[in-house]
């Protein structure tokens, strides 16, 4: 090989290793979601407080909306409601009540659903995640 080949290598083989070298630290675009509890079939008191807790991946600084489907019980969609407009992704978890029934109450009535999902989404991208479905028994003080 000649002295100019060496070099035109050498320079083509440096480019590589940059290029390689900063593609590879810089963060993914892709964010995920997965919503960990409330899981299969729990059942929540809703005079309480509840913490609804998810897996995230994606930028720290990305606001998530949370709310909560209503299901009939051959899990037909009633409606749905906001349970909170912005919440951080990263924080992983929201703490829901006290005595969150009266606002799922607010919404449904009479119309109590059978089952619920609760329903996080990206405000910044497409990114969403669904939890399995749950019941919520409460007691209507009010």
């Amino acid at each position: 090989m000649r002295k100019e080949e060496i070099i035109k290598v050498t320079i083509i083989l440096i480019l590589v290793l940059v290029v390689i070298g900063i593609t590879g630290c810089q963060t993914p675009d892709v964010s995920s979601i997965e919503i960990t509890s409330p899981s299969t079939w729990e059942s929540l008191d809703g005079n309480g407080t509840y913490e609804i807790t998810w897996d995230w991946v994606g930028p720290i600084d990305t606001e998530v909306s949370i709310r909560i489907i209503g299901y009939t019980q051959s899990e037909e969609e009633i409606s749905a409601t906001l349970i909170n407009p912005s919440v951080l992704a990263s924080d992983e978890s929201y703490i829901w009540g006290p005595n969150f029934g009266a606002d799922i109450w607010a919404c449904f009535q009479e119309n109590w659903p059978w089952w619920f999902e609760i329903h996080i989404e990206s405000l910044d991208d497409s990114t969403n995640g669904f939890s399995e479905f749950f019941s919520i028994q409460w007691t209507n003080n009010l």
